[in-house]
């Protein structure tokens, strides 16, 4: 849908699940019977899309699918939520977006439980490494990485590496506590904004690392789909056109539903 000038946006029927505190895109989903969970990040939860890729995979496969999608969210959202891990060790199958490593807490700096792209706080390692530096400055993580980088490219990468290995282990914790079927899904987006590629500081080599306690790792470039001419067909208020370029295009959802499907179906066991 092309914006028209109205400073209107999509009902996104934000719902909750179990006692969890954090909110998901809805209509809720019944759990009363087998369910497959999609858990990650914006790309997830398809801000200013109307048919985000995880309900076409509903669509597609015929079977209930949880947006669990979180904005901004990192691994952190969903390791340190009981309420959404009693969701996610219910379902039959979950895909696991592979998030950015920015916005999970490590031995430099701590993120919000929820939030996760909300700095907090900085350790007292992070005030060795970089003692020219004012952290009060700070409350995104993003914007927080972005001046350390330019402050010194040697010491970023020390922190960099830090941000790698926690994610490995993050990741590796989050896994042992799926029951399910396990599919990792790689949304690849070339387009450097700053930081690099999406997601942030994640590597080939992080997500092989993995490969013993997954089902399937499902890889998706969507950089070609990310053009001017695909946000155009997103529905987003005025107030937040100069960053809708950040999120998926249906492009780019319709690409990833279509790789998600073959997946979902195989490790079911069913024709692709």
């Amino acid at each position: 849908m092309n914006f028209d000038g109205q400073d209107t946006g999509l009902d996104y029927y934000p719902c909750t699940y179990g006692k969890s505190r954090t909110m998901f895109r809805g209509p809720r989903v019944s759990l009363d019977g087998p369910y497959t969970v999609v858990i990650g990040s914006c790309e997830v939860y398809g801000r200013y899309v109307e048919d985000p890729f995880t309900d076409q995979l509903a669509e597609r496969t015929g079977r209930r699918v949880v947006n669990l999608g979180v904005i901004n969210g990192g691994i952190d959202t969903f390791v340190k939520d009981e309420a959404i891990m009693q969701i996610i060790g219910g379902a039959e199958t979950v895909v696991i977006q592979a998030m950015g490593a920015q916005n999970l807490s490590n031995r430099y700096y701590t993120v919000h439980p929820r939030r996760n792209d909300r700095f907090l706080k900085h350790s007292t390692t992070m005030t060795n490494l970089y003692r020219d530096v004012d952290f009060s400055d700070f409350s995104f993580t993003r914007h927080m990485l972005s001046s350390l980088r330019e402050v010194s490219q040697n010491r970023f990468r020390i922190l960099q590496l830090e941000l790698e290995i926690a994610w490995v282990a993050r990741m590796t914790v989050l896994l042992s506590r799926i029951k399910g079927n396990r599919i990792l899904l790689w949304i690849e987006d070339e387009t450097d904004r700053g930081l690099g590629a999406e997601p942030l500081f994640v590597t080939v080599d992080m997500m092989q690392q993995l490969e013993a306690s997954l089902d399937k790792i499902v890889h998706c470039n969507v950089t070609d789909a990310m053009t001017d001419a695909q946000t155009a067909q997103m529905v987003v208020p005025q107030a937040d056109l100069a960053r809708a370029n950040q999120f998926l295009t249906p492009a780019a959802h319709e690409r990833v539903a279509e790789n998600l499907v073959r997946a979902v179906r195989r490790v079911d066991g069913m024709a692709a």
